[in-house]
């Protein structure tokens, strides 16, 4: 498990889904988002606390006609 996302879990207050991804895998953009709001282009944030958030860098790498089908890799997991 990734050491970032370990510590998201252990902070997580709101009970939330979070993946648990490594720095370079490739996975849909359904497996990172739930499709709530605009389809995110580079990164995506689940809140864990008032103040802390694990934020998912991401690129995409192969459109689809639908955005939750996008086939994304990971560039960087980060706590803000």
């Amino acid at each position: 498990m990734n050491n970032v996302v370990e510590k998201a879990l252990e902070l997580d207050q709101f009970g939330n889904d979070i993946p648990d991804i490594e720095q370079g895998g490739e996975l849909t953009l359904s497996d990172l988002w739930d499709g709530t709001g605009d389809v995110p282009q580079e990164s995506w944030s689940i809140q864990l606390t008032d103040s802390d958030w694990i934020n998912y860098c991401f690129e995409v790498i192969e459109e689809k006609e639908d955005p939750l089908d996008n086939v994304i890799r990971i560039m960087d997991i980060e706590l803000i």
